[in-house]
């Protein structure tokens, strides 16, 4: 089940209270949802949530609770407001904190030089939380993001960061469908992308076009809204020019819009297989994805029972016993760039 924009979360009603949330920061939507005084009504957590706006001050967060209403800590940030969840009712530690994300401004969500405004997108998805994260170990081999074998992909997950480098051709789906003169077709993506605790993914991105170079930073995010049911939020920004060129931002507002919906549609067909792929699999212990279900284990236990086998470094990096197949995979890639903007690798 899928169904896009879920304003109306407040009309719907968690089928379940379960024992436990990820501990985290999790994002709630764009501030500007949020921006009218009074009082905003959303599920998450198993419970109502209540988002507290007032004038000139930030807005406050407060979790139904039987008999009582306890408070979230809160802070905005660009454009965006984040929620703190512990089930031990915790404050949020400093370290964990989620980075600014580079050219947007915070304080009124306007355009910063040369990036566009959040491309912003919402859908309701019955799954459970820890499979949408799941997807940062298996962008690799899916079909629906990639056009080929990935020039180089690698998972890194240490302490609350949870990172994948990935660098490729890009799936058909991920294409600007701009039929503008000025549209162009993506050669090659660079990304890192990482999860800074449970809920919340960045993203920047380097798109290599054929007569251009084009950035973005993606927002993957998601707040359960009960055990199997959860909102999961993606959101675009594009850096074109600058100053950025008008018709280039036009181009970019497009290409937010299909990225947006290339994402959710590759994670929504990932969830939709992963009952029969998985039925009866158990992933070896050193596989990235048994790696991964470690680490986001830490955020489902109290912070004492957090053990190494968490949070200690792991890599997994792909294809780096073939000296020559990289090689080749990697003149290929310095032909490309050097052919249509002159980069070079480091």
């Amino acid at each position: 089940m899928v169904r896009v924009n879920p304003e109306q979360t407040d009309r719907y009603t968690p089928q379940a209270s379960p024992a436990r949330f990820a501990r985290g920061w999790h994002c709630l939507g764009m501030s500007r949802r949020f921006n009218t005084a009074g009082a905003h009504s959303l599920q998450a957590f198993g419970r109502r949530v209540q988002v507290q706006s007032y004038p000139d001050v930030s807005p406050r967060v407060l979790l139904d609770e039987p008999g009582h209403q306890r408070e979230l800590p809160a802070f905005e940030q660009d454009g965006l407001l984040f929620a703190w969840h512990d089930p031990q009712e915790n404050p949020p530690p400093a370290h964990l904190s989620i980075p600014r994300i580079t050219g947007h401004d915070a304080a009124n969500c306007a355009e910063g030089p040369g990036w566009s405004n959040w491309s912003w997108k919402e859908t309701i998805l019955t799954a459970q939380t820890g499979q949408v994260v799941e997807h940062l170990v298996r962008l690799a081999n899916s079909t629906h993001v990639t056009a080929g074998d990935p020039l180089y992909f690698k998972n890194v997950f240490e302490g609350h960061r949870a990172t994948q480098y990935f660098e490729g051709p890009l799936h058909h789906s991920y294409q600007l469908q701009e039929p503008a003169p000025q549209g162009a077709k993506i050669l090659l993506a660079n990304s890192v992308a990482s999860y800074f605790g449970p809920a919340v993914m960045i993203s920047q991105l380097d798109y290599v076009l054929e007569d251009r170079s084009l950035d973005a930073v993606v927002l993957t995010a998601h707040y359960p809204i009960d055990e199997q049911h959860l909102v999961l939020m993606t959101g675009v920004m594009v850096r074109t020019e600058q100053p950025p060129d008008p018709e280039l931002k036009a181009v970019a507002a497009g290409h937010s819009t299909q990225i947006l919906r290339s994402i959710t549609n590759a994670v929504h067909s990932r969830l939709q297989r992963s009952q029969d792929e998985d039925s009866g699999k158990i992933p070896g212990a050193d596989s990235p994805v048994a790696a991964l279900r470690r680490w986001y284990g830490q955020f489902f236990v109290d912070a004492y029972d957090v053990d190494s086998g968490m949070t200690d470094r792991f890599e997994y990096e792909v294809d780096t016993t073939m000296p020559m197949d990289l090689w080749t995979r990697s003149s290929a890639r310095n032909l490309i760039l050097r052919r249509v903007n002159g980069k070079q690798l480091a």
